[in-house]
């Protein structure tokens, strides 16, 4: 599949091995960059060993068979361009850009970083890190209502998993479980291999179908890294009360069910997210312009079988129960008084613009094209001015089209508020 978009090339396509390819070449870029797009995250984590995902996430910069930590990690220094990886719930990524004549180096780099030795030192010594990792965490007022929120939200939802894991999960990996989670959750079908900027696309092709065709360490499996089947959240409906002594800033964390991220009015719900809860928001106007709240925030988060709208502020402790309340009232008010054309408007205007705004170079354009494209199942090329498109297209309509669906009414969340 191939086509052209403002002077872009795209082609998406299946490497002989099951692994897919999606190159957009152009020719008033500056630079390249490069990413390997796993459908395998925090989500995917095996019963038990929650943080797998994540763990391999650091053990891939540990070096190959080939390359030791040091010599993977002095080339991606001497290359000189910007590398680094996430775990997500439903993602992972490994990423770089640097300068066009470096692209083999570039992608050779990329290819060797995907076949770690998981050395049993290497493995403990990162145990340690995530370890000081989860403590550096919890130790984070705000995480800790975010966590208390989401384990609420989600209950036993795979979604609720930790994306750090657990002190017990991490400390009970062993090489084993992690060799496991590499060979299925890396399966050529979970893989998309994203390049943009200033390439030639017959050489990059030529390139994966060589080194990658045929030579994918990690063969395709049965296991799906995807979801296997459609599911939804159940949430409890409460909000759980936490204390921390010495508390500065009361803190509070809510959610609501959302949509999925192949549901037809994902930008709708983007927009309704942004005018209730983004810049010059409502929640702006009645927290933050009025000073009872420090910050105050809704968005709306979508999954491959569901999603989720989530907020929350940060307040003076004296004044939790009154920011709590309008914050939940003002919420719920979308309901009772619908979002007029004009704060659809400007929604609308500030999400297109900020995807614009996000897809000047390669290296930014990379994620859109990653993330967007990753699942399979459509024939089309999604790219960020596809998206930009689709923020600027949403009606009021669509808008009411969401509330319709979604019920602001029951939050689910947490507050962390001072205790002795």
């Amino acid at each position: 599949m191939s086509g052209a978009a403002g002077g872009r090339q795209l082609r998406l396509g299946h490497l002989p091995g099951g692994l897919r390819l999606l190159t957009e070449s152009d020719p008033q870029a500056a630079t390249v960059a490069a990413g390997f797009f796993i459908a395998s995250g925090a989500r995917h984590d095996q019963t038990g060993g929650q943080g797998a995902a994540h763990f391999l996430e650091h053990l891939l910069f540990k070096g190959s068979e080939a390359l030791s930590a040091a010599e993977l990690n002095e080339r991606l220094d001497w290359l000189g361009g910007v590398h680094n990886a996430f775990t997500s719930q439903e993602q992972t990524v490994y990423h770089i850009a640097g300068l066009p004549e470096d692209l083999p180096q570039l992608l050779d780099t990329l290819r060797e970083l995907l076949r770690p030795a998981l050395r049993e030192p290497d493995i403990e010594a990162e145990r340690g890190v995530i370890l000081e990792e989860i403590a550096m965490y919890a130790s984070q007022p705000g995480v800790r209502v975010l966590e208390a929120m989401q384990a609420e939200f989600w209950g036993t939802h795979p979604l609720g998993q930790s994306i750090l894991g657990t002190p017990a999960s991490v400390g009970a990996l062993d090489r084993a479980a992690l060799d496991t989670q590499l060979q299925r959750a890396y399966a050529p079908h979970n893989v998309l291999l994203v390049v943009t900027g200033a390439l030639d696309e017959a050489e990059v092709w030529s390139w994966a179908e060589r080194e990658l065709g045929q030579q994918w360490p990690w063969p395709a499996s049965t296991a799906s890294g995807g979801p296997a089947a459609e599911s939804a959240p159940s949430p409890s409906g409460q909000i759980r009360q936490l204390v921390w002594p010495g508390l500065e800033r009361a803190q509070g964390a809510f959610a609501w069910p959302g949509l999925s991220a192949h549901h037809p009015l994902r930008p709708a719900a983007a927009v309704l997210a942004e005018l209730a809860g983004g810049e010059n928001s409502r929640l702006y106007w009645t927290l933050l312009d009025s000073g009872l709240a420090d910050s105050a925030d809704l968005g709306h988060l979508d999954f491959q079988d569901c999603g989720s709208f989530e907020g929350g502020f940060s307040c003076d402790p004296d004044r939790a129960d009154e920011v709590t309340r309008l914050f939940l009232q003002t919420v719920a008010d979308l309901h009772r008084t619908p979002p007029t054309p004009a704060e659809v408007a400007s929604a609308a205007r500030r999400l297109a613009a900020e995807t614009g705004l996000r897809a000047d170079t390669p290296a930014e354009r990379l994620f859109v094209l990653g993330l967007e494209n990753l699942p399979q199942g459509s024939e089309r090329i999604v790219t960020p001015e596809d998206l930009t498109a689709e923020f600027a297209a949403v009606t009021p309509a669509q808008v009411q089209a969401v509330l319709s669906l979604c019920s602001f009414q029951r939050p689910t969340g947490a507050l962390l508020l001072p205790g002795s």
